[in-house]
């Protein structure tokens, strides 16, 4: 599909032994996005050549860097329902009807998926070892350029002008950082918004917690990308 700062994009399928009701993987092969990390390996002497091959990480380190991905898209998802439980209080205690509409978005489902194999000279002791880490994302179609990045990951103002599309969304997504940071006591909130307008929302790259000293830290990798690839 294509190629970000830190991970490749490829379509794919999952089926599962035992499926969910609902969500990925519910469905016999479910059309998923995998992605996967690499590393930039330049030609000797040329480091900053535009000339690069793809190198893959070792299973331990790859598995690592997908892990916490994968956790911070479990917390990222957590704080958006904390925002719609303040919203949805909010509202049922209100005298009168909202006069605007709120959007009703949610992340992407994921799941990591590790490809093994087996130990053919020890068979009786069905030794099994990693030989790679994959996250599984849900598809999001659409047009590319259907897909926004709203808020960096190092300015909380939207990315967007107020006569751009969008712009409203992106005040709203503005409003939930907000409302994290003041609900967990200023200890965390998502940053690097980016998806479909009034649908899904790409995994959060980071999440910024505030440190003692006031500086913003990144739970997550920094990044820079502007597309769903990374």
């Amino acid at each position: 599909i294509g190629i970000g700062g830190f991970k490749t994009a490829h379509t794919g399928w999952l089926t599962l032994m035992s499926p969910p009701t609902s969500g990925l993987g519910s469905r016999a092969r479910h059309d998923v996005v995998v992605k996967r990390p690499f590393e930039k390996v330049y030609p000797k002497g040329m480091p900053a050549s535009l000339d690069f091959k793809i190198g893959r990480f070792a299973p331990k380190d790859e598995s690592a860097k997908l892990f916490r991905e994968a956790n911070v898209l479990y917390w990222a998802k957590a704080l958006l329902g904390l925002v719609y439980d303040v919203i949805d209080r909010a509202v049922a205690g209100a005298s009168e009807p909202v006069p605007f509409d709120i959007p009703r978005v949610r992340f992407v489902e994921a799941g990591l998926a590790l490809s093994y194999y087996q130990d053919s000279s020890k068979p009786a002791l069905k030794v099994a070892s990693a030989r790679a880490c994959f996250l599984l994302e849900e598809v999001i179609n659409g047009r590319d350029d259907d897909f926004v990045k709203y808020i960096h990951n190092m300015d909380p103002n939207p990315l967007l002008d107020p006569d751009e599309s969008g712009y409203d969304f992106a005040l709203f997504l503005a409003f939930t950082q907000h409302v994290q940071y003041v609900k967990t006591g200023g200890l965390v909130f998502i940053s690097d918004y980016q998806g479909m307008y009034f649908t899904l929302l790409h995994c959060a790259s980071a999440i910024l917690t505030l440190e003692s000293n006031r500086q913003y830290r990144a739970v997550d990798r920094p990044t820079d990308y502007d597309t769903p690839f990374g």
